[in-house]
């Protein structure tokens, strides 16, 4: 029963990622201007009261409310996750701790959706919130390999190597952050359909640095962007390098572990992952952020993640290591 909650769990959490990516990126974040009714239903309503300013948008509506269903479903999960664990209805030793900082995770991202909806999409809070579902996939995922017979990687593991990992995990965290800071302020083709330059330069003289990472004030309304245009721009080439900078370091990585045979089919997943994810990051650049496109860019950013977390896991968890 845990093992099986966690499996529901993971593939729940990456549903909601996928779905939570698509409403963003569909504009529908605003869908519903209230939480956690939408226009004070638990459905869709077909007309809405005077008292509401925003106009009713059917199509968007449902897609918020859906990803919302989706999230509450997952959060029911969790809980599931955390009583077992509580009860010990586990197959393997458990230790209450990964549930607990679960449950306050996901307790904590159900405010983010809350926040993101009455403080109208403010990009901190937006981007917040999808750091959320990130770091609630990979702990499920850290607990969903907890359950796996742990293989022997038969040689010990250089102090170095792990130092690496850790260094490139970190790199890829806060990359992930640059991209979800880049959506969340409306700056994905702040460039143009320019690609390798920017509006036609290597490196735009214009770019306002100063003001591209300011929190932003509370209560203003933040759909589609406030920021300047030279604003975005600098955004998104700060994405553009953090991109060059985790490309290099996870091709060094693989060089690395290259004498570790037990890591060599990780090592082959992160790299078509990385293959993958550049590729899409250049598609929705020159083909001017088709859907398809950007939804993928968020799964596969995050199961990049989730490969270099399963490495961690196996590397880590071995009595050899030194």
């Amino acid at each position: 029963m845990f093992s099986k909650t966690i499996n529901i769990s993971l593939i729940l959490a990456l549903i909601v990622v996928i779905l939570g990516a698509y409403t963003r990126l569909a504009d529908a974040g605003l869908g519903c201007p209230d939480w956690p009714g939408c226009y004070g239903e638990l459905l869709v309503p077909d007309v809405i009261s005077s008292e509401y300013e925003r106009p009713l948008d059917i199509a968007k509506a449902w897609k918020e409310m859906v990803h919302r269903y989706a999230a509450s479903t997952l959060g029911l999960s969790i809980l599931v996750i955390f009583l077992l664990a509580v009860l010990r209805k586990t197959e393997r030793k458990q230790s209450i701790k990964l549930p607990t900082a679960l449950l306050l995770l996901v307790g904590f991202q159900g405010a983010l959706g809350m926040w993101t909806v009455t403080e109208q999409v403010h990009p901190g809070i937006v981007t917040m919130h999808l750091f959320g579902g990130f770091s609630t996939t990979a702990l499920l995922f850290w607990l969903f390999l907890n359950q796996r017979p742990q293989l022997k990687i038969g040689q010990p593991v250089l102090k170095r190597h792990k130092l690496m990992l850790i260094i490139v995990t970190a790199l890829l965290i806060f990359q992930i952050f640059l991209g979800g800071w880049t959506s969340t302020n409306y700056a994905a083709l702040s460039c143009g359909e320019y690609f390798p330059t920017c509006l036609g330069e290597m490196w735009p003289e214009d770019m306002d640095f100063k003001n591209a990472y300011y929190w932003g004030e509370l209560g203003v309304d933040y759909e589609f962007g406030i920021l300047e245009n030279q604003t975005r721009t600098a955004i998104q080439m700060v994405h553009r390098v953090g991109a060059l900078v985790i490309t290099a370091a996870i091709i060094a990585l693989s060089f690395a572990l290259k004498n570790y045979l037990a890591f060599q089919k990780n090592i082959v997943i992160v790299l078509a992952l990385l293959g993958v994810q550049v590729a899409l990051g250049i598609v929705n650049v020159v083909m001017s952020l088709p859907m398809f496109a950007a939804v993928m860019h968020n799964a596969v950013a995050l199961g990049l993640l989730l490969s270099l977390i399963s490495l961690a896991h196996k590397m880590f968890n071995q009595d050899t290591a030194s």
